[in-house]
């Protein structure tokens, strides 16, 4: 069996951050039971970061919604209104709403994914909370760089994605899930790093979270709420009947998906679906 290493949240901090002053991209995602700390992993483990590349870190920089998140890395505009300096660390509390798996043909959730595949000169710290990292998006979990499982409170997995250029799946979920039932702990798993324990928040950092989750959570549902059904409908299945053609009669991948969200118009978009949606009908199951 393989040794079990326990490493201060200091250390995996270290490693990302000789990571992004390498020009590497570091992306993070987060999981674990509601309530047993994954939120208190990330905001513990920014705050090292930050003290190690002399960045800033707060609470005000966790969004619940996409569009700001977008905005800290990507800026709006020629001017690039928004945009965070660079190597600063962003956290999206919950990706679930952000990057869910079953919502990848919305048009917002594709185009992050290609600003994704192209912000790495940004050299940004994102770190991202969800309950289930198997429930995000294909291909944003192949932007993620290390997964995080949340096995108890102050207890922390460290997984990463496998350097190999024959797999299919860098995480090898199965090969994992073998080795963690068979041994029912991660520490023959293949891409098992090491183990991180982490105390709880004190009271100023829990009563600094809430106030920021109990406004800014808010206002991201209501954002949401507010565009309208019908045309989110619209969207989604306009694009939907694109995207399902290109992937299951030309063998397109979702990377190729992401980048093609990113550069065609909503009219292409509009057009090719009114044109072929009769004999597209043909090829659906």
């Amino acid at each position: 069996m393989a040794k079990r290493q326990i490493v201060s949240l200091q250390h995996f901090a270290k490693i990302t951050h000789k990571m992004l002053r390498s020009d590497r991209d570091v992306n993070v995602g987060v999981a674990g039971f509601t309530g047993e700390g994954k939120s208190t992993f990330t905001t513990k483990y920014c705050k090292e970061y930050a003290k190690l590349a002399g960045v800033h870190w707060g609470f005000e920089r966790m969004t619940w919604d996409r569009d700001e998140m977008m905005k800290w890395i990507d800026g709006e505009g020629d001017t690039k209104k928004g945009q965070l300096p660079e190597y600063s660390i962003i956290v999206p509390d919950e990706l679930f709403l952000m990057f869910y798996r079953r919502n990848w043909h919305d048009d917002g959730q594709i185009s992050a994914i290609a600003t994704f595949n192209m912000c790495r000169d940004r050299h940004l710290l994102v770190a991202g909370n969800v309950p289930n990292f198997w429930n995000l998006d294909g291909a944003f979990q192949e932007r993620i760089r290390f997964y995080v499982y949340v096995s108890q409170r102050g207890v922390a997995w460290v997984f990463q994605q496998e350097n190999n250029p024959f797999s299919k799946d860098q995480w090898n979920a199965l090969d994992n899930l073998k080795s963690f039932r068979k041994n029912r702990n991660p520490y023959s798993c293949p891409n098992f790093l090491f183990e991180v324990h982490f105390d709880d928040w004190d009271d100023q950092e829990k009563k600094d979270y809430l106030e920021i989750r109990n406004t800014k959570r808010v206002e991201a549902v209501k954002k949401a709420e507010a565009t309208p059904k019908n045309e989110r409908l619209k969207e989604k299945i306009a694009f939907g009947n694109l995207a399902n053609y290109l992937i299951t009669k030309k063998g397109y991948s979702n990377r190729k998906i992401s980048e093609i969200a990113a550069v065609i118009s909503d009219k292409t978009v509009a057009a090719w679906s009114n044109v072929a949606k009769d004999k597209y009908s043909k090829f659906q199951t």
